[in-house]
């Protein structure tokens, strides 16, 4: 029925609205629909009206809706609601972001229009809500619940919150949907759209089928798109274990000690599964089980000990179900031990006649051990035995037997034996049993008595006792006290006992006695020493009579020693001198001493007062002596010691004088007196006094005087008498103005005052004023300063300063006026003034007068008053005389152009000036033009400007030579306002002429007539010259380049030489070729090819060292046949020379073949080197030895070395060149250290000792030829090069190449008669430019190279 009504309803909507359309009217062609979204989701409720007039618009609410207007962009929401569709026919509402206030009725609504009715469509939004995620109480997803299994009932509560609609929950088990035992309930939430959902499932958990059963609750609702929440819990059902068991050992089984017992304890079942702990004698043990499976198990390893037997070992098994009763199972141990020990007590020692009992007690033992005894030497009776628990298991066996000792027997023995026969083991234990008899008596020996002992002298005394068994126990007693402190020196069974005394007071009289005693004695047996001993007293007391002194009444001192033996002498002492007191007599001491008494009489005074008067004891015997002093506590009344009379202190300042007198008692009271008058608290309000200590606080120099002091105390009074003396600053208090007329004389003064006053306290001053016209004086506090014959511009103030030397410096101004008729400043640029209409005008009167000058400005006869509306008047005044007034004339009209009178007055007279107030101009031309300073490019001028012409002017220098032509340079001012400048970039030492203009806005003044002409400075700035000279001395990048270039490639140009003229001598010497020219070794030693060797003089003209061609390695040949055949040359000591069968020496010139001419034209020296020896060994230099030593300075001779036997040149040189390398080829093996003689063996004819040659010059060359293979040596500076000999006979020539410190370096020889800059020896040339290789004594084995001297040649 109602389906059909529905259809009804629809179908005459539906007419309507055809008759509606078909009419033309107004009406909705889609209606707004009930729609549901999801929170945040973006809502759209559609509305469409057809042939609309009407507004449209939607309205928000059920009863009475909101309307929410006709924009489409609807105001308010957070712009969240809005109109979308075609805008003709189409008005859908779209929501963004929906939540729960949109949940509400919407119309759509259509206002009346033209006759047409209003149309309204009404929907409603609902706004679904998710429900919160779901929630078991009391347990999180994934959880256990654990139920027992005694509880009958579980029930497990499922909620979900704030649901739109409220969430619908089920629940699953094990994910089937339970349906049975649930309970469902929904409530809404106050204020608010959305529900809370509960579900309640009852279960009645059973064991085994609900445990682990997973129960899930679920939720869900329209708003969960992605699907329902779940969540989930486990169930756990508790119930206890089983009944635990024990396997691995049965009950009554016997084991032994040390045996290995494994328990195991099984629990099974249970949920959870059991805990397992095992306890011996109810003291847990173990808790380490373990769970697998359906059971838990708890094995226990025991190893088994004594006290194991019948221990019980209990099993509890529990879970969480029957934690309070747990499961127990228990085992008792029976454990079989045999005793560990037998053990005889009782008394070992006995009298003869005398019974004893001894006990045997065995260790305990499972089971029982048996006890027998068995005697050695005497037979036992009434033996008795018994068993005992004992507390670790086990039983104690205990067997007692009786003895009785004869007289004949000296000891027994005593066996005890205990065995366990289920073990078969024993023990025992043996007693000896002894018989007692008692010592002599002892005897002393160490001192004798009645000997005098020093104390501290270290007496032995030593007690030895005979006989005894057991041998006697000795003890040693001072009086009744016994001495611990001993030592034992017993030998076998000899007892004896020292003891060392380092003596003391007390031992004098002291007896010590030795007691011996053993188990047969029934009193001890006794002997004693009785010590004397000489002791110093230990101390003494001294005692005084008053016991409190008093200055001026007489004081008794008694001083009494200790106890001394023998008596001590007393004596007094004060200030390290001895005093004589009086013997009052001598008791008996301590220790038998005695004790000495003497007294001292003195009378006090205040230096008493804490003396120390000195009492010492000597002991004459001993020498020794004690002492001690005695303070003297002395009263007197107070005493001012050392007291400054004078106390200065600056004004102001704060100070603590210290007054307090020297006084016994110290609590006194002091008094301040000024004069007769007493100076009570607040009297003055700077001082306070308390206990003598004055404390001055921010002093006035009122507050000066002299002060008395009086200081009272129980003894009297005394009083002092101080003055303070307080300094203050200098003080101006008086300088009075003066006023006078020019050309008359004036004093200013200025009264002053102060502590202290000082000397020239007064100066004065004043600015911009020539003080040489003032003469200044000072007295007695007054300080004048007189001025003759003042002038108008005297007018002015000077300031008189005031300076004692405390604090700051002080000053006061003095004015001093001198009256003249006031005077206006007529300059031309002051009687003009100027402003646009509209605009301020300032007229300025500048005058000077005394004194005070008023000024008064009129127009046109008509005094202007200043109104701060039109006119204002401003001044000021400088110096008191300078007076500059300023008439202001605000927006200015045509009117107030004119002639302006500025009249100034005072009572000597007026002056006026005109001024032509105007409109704007061009300035006036400056003047005044000044020279300041010029440089040596710069000129400095400066100027007054004009008339501005009523604008800002600015300026403009014009300048040129004045030897010149040219037309004149002209420079803007900077800054433009600037009337002083400096011209810069001028000519050094040019006359120039300089002028200048003024120009503003309305364009330029004419030059000023006035014309400077300067010069600039002759002499230009060191630093410029020194930048100009540097300019000067750089020089263009390319000509650098092109000097580098250039001097590469010489360079290599050089290197490529030089490898090739070696290569090319190399070369011949491999091939042994004599074509090589003799040239080189020729003119090392003469001047041309025909005549001598060597240079007439140093100043002969001579060839290139470089001309001829043949060098020393073409004379080998020559040295060889010279060598064999003066091999009959021999010497056969260092005087003797066996020369052709003759023995000569080597004054005869002897070992040498004289016939051999060539050999000495080519290498003996001219006739004029006479006294020169020739060797015939070629590898001798003719002037050189070729050991010599390297000497580091000239005075070092040459030292003859083992071959100068045959060879004794006079010659001294040192040579810089010297290389100590030794290497291949080197010719001595063993050289005889420099400067002693030669015993070795006989001389070779070669130089060497054997008959080996040394290797020739040549063969030497090619290895000092070879490169340095020691990169770590620095490469030595190179030596000059050979240049023509011309002029140059006193500079050898040097290498071409660089050698190493380790390589045999060239060797060039200096023609006999050069000069040498070695002092006077004329065998040196020395390089300067050149300091050598480093020079290093060669080691043994390492003799210098013999060939050294022979490098004269070149490569």
């Amino acid at each position: 029925m109602e389906l059909r009504s529905e259809i009804i309803g629809q179908l005459l909507i539906f007419s309507f609205l055809l008759i509606l359309r078909a009419s033309g009217l107004q009406h909705f062609i889609e209606r707004p629909q009930n729609v549901s979204f999801v929170k945040g989701q973006t809502a759209v409720m559609r509305c469409a009206v057809q042939n609309r007039v009407g507004m449209i618009q939607w309205g928000k609410g059920t009863i009475t809706p909101i309307m929410l207007g006709s924009d489409r962009t609807i105001p308010g929401y957070n712009n969240r609601y809005s109109i979308i569709g075609d805008g003709a026919t189409e008005f859908n509402l779209q929501i963004l972001n929906t939540n729960l206030d949109d949940d509400d009725d919407f119309h759509c609504q259509v206002g009346p229009a033209h006759n047409e009715p209003a149309l309204m469509a009404k929907a409603h939004l609902t706004i679904l809500v998710p429900p919160n995620f779901p929630e078991i109480v009391g347990h999180t997803n994934g959880s256990v619940v654990e139920v027992a299994y005694t509880e009958p009932v579980l029930q497990l509560v499922c909620i979900s919150t704030a649901g739109r609609p409220a969430a619908t929950l089920k629940w699953f088990r094990n994910n089937q949907e339970v349906t049975e035992g649930i309970e469902y309930e929904k409530t809404a939430i106050a204020n608010d759209k959305r529900e809370d959902a509960k579900s309640t499932l009852t279960l009645n958990p059973t064991y085994p089928d609900d445990n682990n059963v997973q129960y899930t609750c679920q939720a869900n609702n329209d708003a969960l798109i992605n699907g329902p929440y779940r969540i989930t819990v486990f169930l756990s059902v508790l119930y206890p274990p089983s009944q635990p068991t024990i396997t691995g050992y049965k009950t009554d089984q016997v084991i032994r000690v040390n045996d290995t017992v494994q328990l195991m304890c099984i629990s099974e079942g249970g949920n959870p599964l059991a805990q397992i702990a095992w306890f011996r004698n109810n003291a847990q043990v173990d808790f380490s089980y373990s769970q697998r499976g359906n059971r838990a198990e708890n094995e226990l390893i025991i190893t088994a000990e004594r006290s194991d037997n019948d221990a019980e070992y209990k099993c509890e098994a529990w879970n969480r179900v029957n934690a309070e009763t747990p499961l127990v199972v228990t085992r008792k141990l029976l454990v079989y031990f045999a005793p560990k020990t037998a053990t005889i007590t009782g008394t070992r020692e006995a009298k003869a006649g005398e019974t004893l009992t001894l006990t045997c007690t065995t260790s305990n033992s499972n089971p029982a051990a048996v006890v027998e005894w068995i005697p050695h030497g005497s037979s036992g009776a009434d033996i008795r035995s018994r068993t005992e628990e004992s507390p670790n298991g086990g039983l104690i066996t205990i067997s007692e037997i009786d003895i009785t000792l004869s007289n004949t027997q000296t000891s027994a023995i005593y066996t005890c034996s205990a065995t366990n026969h289920q073990l078969g083991i024993t023990v025992a234990d043996t007693a000896t049993v002894g018989v007692l008899y008692p010592p002599e008596a002892p005897q002393i020996s160490g001192y004798t008595e009645g000997k005098s002992i020093r104390a501290g002298d270290l007496v032995k005394l030593r007690c030895t006792a005979l006989r005894g068994n057991p041998p006697a126990t000795l003890k040693w007693f001072k009086g009744d006290e016994e001495v611990t402190e001993v030592n034992d020196l017993s030998a076998g069974n000899i007892p004896s006992l020292e003891i060392a005394i380092v003596t003391r007071a007390d031992d004098n009289g002291a007896i010590y006695k030795c007691e011996a005693s053993n188990q047969a004695t029934d009193s001890p047996l006794v002997a004693l020493r009785k010590l004397t001993v000489h002791f110093p007293p230990a101390s003494v007391n001294i005692s005084s009579d008053p016991v409190i002194a008093r200055a001026g009444h007489r004081l008794r001192l008694k001083c009494m020693s200790a106890s001394s033996n023998p008596a001590a002498e007393i004596t007094w002492m004060h200030n390290n001198q001895k005093l004589t007191g009086t013997n009052i007599g001598m008791t008996s001491g301590v220790n038998g001493g005695k004790i000495s008494k003497n007294q001292l009489e003195i009378i006090p005074t205040s230096a008493d007062h804490e003396a120390s008067y000195g009492c010492r004891a000597t002991n004459l015997v001993l020498q020794e002596t004690i002492h001690d002093a005695i303070t003297l506590n002395v009263l007197f009344k107070p005493e001012f010691r050392d007291k400054n009379t004078t106390v200065p202190i600056t004004a102001g300042e704060s100070r603590i004088v210290n007054l307090t007198a020297t006084a016994n008692p110290t609590n006194g009271t002091y008094v301040l007196k000024l004069g007769d008058v007493v100076i009570n608290p607040g009297d003055i309000s700077s001082f306070s006094l308390e206990e003598g200590v004055l404390t001055i606080s921010a002093i006035s120099k009122d507050d000066a005087g002299v002060y008395t002091i009086v200081g009272t105390n129980t003894e009297g009074s005394s009083s002092f008498d101080f003055t303070i003396d307080v300094l203050y600053p200098a003080e101006i208090y008086e300088a009075n103005p003066i006023t006078t007329d020019a050309g008359t004389s004036i004093e200013l003064k200025c009264l002053v005052r102060g502590n202290p006053m000082v000397p020239n306290m007064v100066t004065w001053k004043r600015d911009e004023f020539d003080m040489t016209r003032a003469l200044p004086s000072y007295e007695e506090g007054v300080g004048t300063l007189l001025i003759e014959n003042v002038e108008k511009t005297d007018s002015g103030i000077f300031t008189c300063i005031a300076q004692n030397g405390i604090g700051s410096a002080v000053e006061h101004t003095v004015e001093l006026t001198v009256r003249f008729v006031p005077v206006i400043d007529k300059a031309l640029k002051y009687s003009k003034a100027a402003s646009n209409v509209g605009r301020t005008g300032k007229l300025v009167c500048r005058a000077q007068g005394a004194p005070t000058v008023s000024f008064k400005w009129q127009k046109d006869g008509v005094d202007i008053v200043a109104d701060d509306v039109k006119y204002v008047i401003e001044e000021k005044v400088e110096n008191g005389i300078d007076y500059e007034n300023i008439l202001s004339i605000k927006n200015v009209v045509k009117e107030d152009y004119g002639i302006y009178q500025c009249i100034v007055t005072n009572e000597k007279g007026e002056d006026r000036l005109p001024i032509d107030f105007d409109d704007t101009r061009k300035p006036d031309p400056p003047d005044n033009l000044e020279f300041v300073n010029a440089t040596h490019n710069s000129i400095t001028i400066k100027w007054n400007g004009g008339f501005d012409g009523g604008l800002v002017q600015k300026f403009r220098v014009r300048y040129k030579p004045t030897v010149t032509t040219q037309g004149y340079i002209q420079v803007d001012v900077q800054p433009p306002t600037s009337q002083i400048f400096t011209v810069k970039g001028l000519t050094l030492g040019t006359e120039y002429e300089l002028t200048v203009m003024a120009f503003n806005d309305l364009g330029g003044s004419d030059y000023s007539t006035e014309v400077i002409t300067a010069k600039t400075s002759n002499l230009k700035p060191a630093i410029d010259v020194k930048k100009e000279e540097e300019k000067a001395e750089d020089m263009p990048v390319i000509i650098i380049l092109v000097v580098c270039v250039v001097g590469i490639f010489l360079l290599a140009l050089n290197i490529g030489l030089i490898l090739f003229f070696v290569r090319r001598r190399k070369k011949r010497m491999e091939n042994g070729s004599d074509t090589t020219s003799h040239t080189n070794t020729i003119e090392l030693y003469g001047p041309n090819k025909e005549t001598q060797l060597y240079p007439m003089t140093p100043s002969d003209e001579s060839r290139s060292y470089g001309t001829y061609d043949k060098n020393e390695d073409d004379f080998s040949d020559d040295y060889k046949s010279y060598e064999q055949q003066h091999q009959q040359h021999k010497c056969v000591s260092a005087d003797d020379c066996l020369c052709l069968g003759k023995t000569t020496t080597w004054k005869d010139n002897c070992c040498f073949d004289p016939g051999d001419e060539d050999l000495k034209r080519v290498f003996l020296p001219p006739p004029e080197y006479g006294g020169v020896t020739y060797s015939h060994n070629k590898l001798d230099s003719p002037t050189f030895d070729h050991r010599h030593p390297i000497h580091t300075e000239p005075k070092h001779a040459y030292t003859p070395s083992d071959t100068d036997s045959c060879r004794k040149s006079p010659w001294t040189y040192e040579d810089p060149y010297k290389s100590n390398y030794r290497g291949k080829g080197t010719f001595d093996r063993d050289y005889p250290d420099r400067g002693k003689e030669y015993t070795g063996p006989l001389y070779e004819p070669n130089g060497h000792v054997g008959g080996t040659r040394p290797k020739s010059v040549t063969e030497l060359s090619e290895r000092s030829s070879r490169p340095s293979s020691r990169g770590g040596h620095k490469t030595p500076p190179p030596p000059p090069v050979r240049s023509s000999s011309k002029g140059a006979a006193d500079i050898p020539p040097l290498p071409a190449r660089n050698y190493e410190s380790h390589e045999v370096a060239p060797r060039y020889v200096p023609t006999p008669g050069s000069s040498s800059s070695y002092g006077s020896n004329v065998n040196v040339i020395a390089n300067p430019h050149y300091d050598g290789p480093s020079l290093r004594t060669p080691s043994p084995g390492q003799p210098a190279d013999p060939t050294d001297d022979m490098r004269g040649y070149l490569v």
